[in-house]
């Protein structure tokens, strides 16, 4: 027995029509096996990846089958198709394959990793199948450069305020849109509104958002307000160039936008404030609270201070609000995450509290479970695609069906494929984020014990990790009143 895994990749539909498709690569890489006297393991398929990386499902999964000594050497098309990243290449062979007594064969390339000379004429190969893919991203972002110092607009999404014409490629003011973009410019600039203000201001108004939202929301706002589009400018790597399309706003207002913003950036309050967010429930309606920048004064505006505020009053969010006349009152973010911390920090010598936290966080927690049984349904769903990716593979091979009627039918369990394979590393992230959060219970009650050391020595983010792994919720009333709801 000499098993041997086939590896093939097509990032392209361009390729398949260039003679190296997966039907192709798979007869090929078949018939020459069965010619050496050798037998098939498997084959390893990266169908729709790129060979810039190593971040390949398949290659993955074929550097663990070589680690555990499952099979005796490694058959490709091409060495392209390995990589086309000298550094992945020489790893894949040299720390891999090498380690492990694997050996390479290349079909259309005569290269022997057993003498130096081979090693190095494949060393060669990968230097100019890297150089290929270096000229071609080159050559794309100069081309991109020359566009942006032409003026023409160079794709992707046309911003709120315009319409594009593909035929024509050109891009004209929408007269509709336009009036709202000058009105939000305004709102900033004259008038002195935040980014929400504007966004809650356009939503009363029922005024239709941009792209698929239901609603303007802040982010939507800022970005417009920094997108030099508006003032006839083509933007490329940071620089500004004149562009061919008409402008919405003036150059001045655009640019006295900027100063505004960073003038606002500068006098931002730097406190300690928002480690509470996602933990805040107000006690009158049940509502979550969410923090709030507000400015200190409106009419010069060069401080703002933060608020915690429940949803159902501050009315930011429609799916957030328990009873629209509650009114539990602002409650300033820097004072209320001091006194939470004042509280935790008294329990140092709470030993009861210490030890029934303790006992609750050694549990496991049932998310891992479900995670779990989604992973093994999602594994099962894509063992189901490949057997019908082959099976289809399987009839062009024997000429069944066209090249065009194979892109027609596997285009969508690609994608679904695609989707899958990323949505079960997230499941396994998830999984080992999990396993890491349970705790021992004389972990906890040491971190506990102490907690005001552990907490002068952590920075904001993993002060705010601390208080959501201790902390289940943390209920405000209207006249301030809290209570602490531990995991």
């Amino acid at each position: 027995m000499f098993p041997v895994a086939a590896y093939i990749r097509v990032s392209t539909e361009e390729q398949a029509e260039q003679g190296v498709s997966i039907p192709s690569q798979k007869s090929r890489l078949l018939a020459y096996i069965q010619s050496q006297g050798w037998d098939l393991y498997d084959f390893y398929i990266d169908d729709g990846y790129s060979g810039k990386d190593l971040n390949r499902p398949a290659i993955q999964q074929l550097i663990q089958d070589v680690k555990a000594r499952k099979i005796k050497a490694v058959v490709v098309i091409k060495l392209d198709r390995l990589s086309r990243r000298q550094k992945d290449v020489l790893y894949l062979l040299e720390d891999v394959l090498e380690l492990s007594s694997v050996g390479f064969k290349s079909v259309s390339e005569p290269f022997d990793t057993t003498t130096p000379f081979g090693k190095a004429a494949i060393g060669m190969m990968a230097v100019f199948a890297q150089l290929e893919r270096e000229t071609i991203i080159e050559r794309v972002k100069d081309a991109k450069k020359e566009s942006a110092k032409q003026g023409r607009f160079m794709g992707g999404p046309i911003p709120y305020g315009y319409d594009h014409n593909p035929a024509i490629k050109t891009v004209s003011v929408n007269t509709i849109e336009a009036s709202i973009v000058r009105f939000i410019f305004n709102e900033y600039l004259t008038c002195g509104r935040g980014y929400q203000y504007i966004a809650d201001c356009l939503n009363e108004r029922q005024i239709p958002s941009p792209g698929s939202s239901d609603s303007w929301q802040r982010s939507t706002i800022k970005a417009m307000l920094h997108n030099a589009f508006y003032a006839g400018f083509i933007r490329h790597k940071e620089q500004l160039y004149k562009g061919r399309h008409p402008a919405i706003i003036s150059e001045q207002q655009f640019f006295d936008a900027q100063k505004l913003q960073a003038t606002r950036s500068t006098y931002n309050r730097k406190a300690e404030s928002g480690l509470l967010v996602g933990l805040l429930y107000c006690a009158e309606c049940g509502a979550k609270m969410r923090m709030k920048k507000v400015w200190k004064n409106p009419r010069n505006p060069k401080e703002k201070i933060s608020y915690y505020v429940c949803y159902s009053q501050d009315g930011c969010s429609e799916t957030m609000v328990k009873d629209t006349s509650c009114r539990s009152g602002y409650k300033r973010a820097f004072d209320l995450d001091r006194i939470i911390i004042d509280q935790l920090t008294s329990y140092n010598h709470n030993f009861q509290l210490i030890n029934r936290l303790a006992a609750k966080f050694a549990a496991t927690s049932n998310s891992a479970n479900l995670t779990l049984k989604a992973l093994n349904q999602a594994k099962k769903e894509l063992d189901g695609i490949k057997k019908k990716l082959d099976k289809w593979y399987q009839a062009f091979e024997n000429n069944l069906i066209s090249a065009e009627d194979l892109n027609e039918r596997v285009k969508e369990l690609r994608n679904r494929r695609i989707f899958l394979e990323s949505q079960m590393m997230a499941y396994n992230h998830a999984i080992t984020v999990s396993n890491q959060k349970t705790k021992k219970p004389q972990e906890v009650i040491e971190i506990l014990c102490d907690f005001e050391k552990a907490w002068a020595n952590a920075d904001n983010k993993e002060r705010h990790g601390m208080l959501t792994n201790l902390i289940a919720a943390i209920r405000i009333s209207r006249q301030n009143e809290i209570e602490i709801d531990f995991l």
